[in-house]
């Protein structure tokens, strides 16, 4: 089994009379892409800052690397680069400038070429003498990541880096997170809000709400008893959604275009879609099926307000 890189259990903070943490518990392994998902006021980027020791937590046990981050602070920060609020940088500086003055201020002393090979890993190549007040938004996200990745981190922490970008944008740090995983096989922690792009690239997943664990475990396994999400090409779209309504009067259809159909049905039901359409005369086209981690998202969220 790979080992506990991160290991937080009951964890709590609170500030004043306001509880922003009341009992969080999880366990990132190593090599995982570890989602950290749960609404706004969760609790999320509270639990992160008392994992990475800029705030104190009230009661609980932090450990990274094996280690109590109260008494090893320095050994595990050396370790760890992080992302907890939006980068920052001189804008008057070129994007090479900025790196270098961070690097010698941390003491990593990186050399330039080092910090050249740094901004062509995350796409900025070109744009290396640029000031970076005039980059986007996803270029600044791009060079907070190689700034994180200045001393060589053994784990990655990125709360919601991909807030305010455009598709693109999004598929560029996706891309980029997974090339850390496994190209250089570093171990992430990933707080988004963006469901399908957690979906997409974390293994492993703990959903917190209203400042608790609600459940924690592998992405594929937590979602494997969950309905799929079924869309299906088919003609006649009207005959089609009449023998599907009478053999699952359960479930709800909605039509889609000219001969599209979408609707939720359990995983075994499945396979039966295709001989019932075809023993009915109906033309299908295509048929597909997925989960959907926001759908699970919410299910466990709107439990917890029960």
């Amino acid at each position: 089994m790979p080992e506990s890189v991160i290991s937080i259990q009951h964890l709590s903070k609170s500030f004043g009379s306001f509880h922003a943490v009341k009992d969080v518990s999880f366990q990132v392994l190593q090599g995982d892409v570890f989602g950290f998902l749960g609404p706004n006021g969760a609790g999320k980027s509270t639990s992160m800052r008392c994992m990475l020791s800029l705030i104190k937590a009230d009661s609980g046990d932090i450990r990274l690397f094996g280690l109590p981050i109260k008494d090893h602070r320095e050994d595990i920060l050396r370790r760890t680069g992080s992302i907890v609020e939006k980068p920052d940088f001189y804008k008057y500086l070129s994007a090479f400038r900025n790196l270098d003055i961070f690097a010698r201020i941390s003491g990593t002393n990186s050399s330039k070429k080092e910090i050249y090979a740094m901004l062509d890993f995350v796409g900025l190549n070109g744009r290396e003498h640029d000031k970076v007040g005039g980059f986007s938004h996803g270029m600044k996200q791009r060079l907070g990541i190689a700034q994180t990745l200045l001393h060589n981190p053994d784990l990655i922490v990125l709360d919601e880096p991909t807030t305010g970008l455009d598709p693109q944008g999004i598929i560029d740090i996706r891309n980029l997170i997974l090339r850390l995983k496994d190209e250089h096989q570093k171990t992430i922690l990933l707080s988004s809000h963006d469901l399908s792009e957690i979906e997409m690239i974390a293994n492993r997943m703990v959903i917190i709400n209203k400042g608790k664990s609600m459940v924690e475990g592998s992405v594929k396994e937590l979602m494997s008893t969950e309905n799929l999400f079924i869309r299906l090409e088919v003609e006649p779209q009207e005959k089609a959604m009449i023998v599907l309504k009478n053999a699952f009067p359960e479930i709800q259809i909605q039509a889609k275009g000219e001969n599209q159909l979408e609707f939720h049905l359990s995983r075994n039901q499945v396979p039966s879609i295709s001989q019932l359409l075809n023993s009915h005369e109906i033309a299908i086209y295509s048929l597909e099926s997925k989960r959907s981690l926001e759908d699970y998202f919410i299910k466990i969220v709107q439990q917890d307000a029960i």
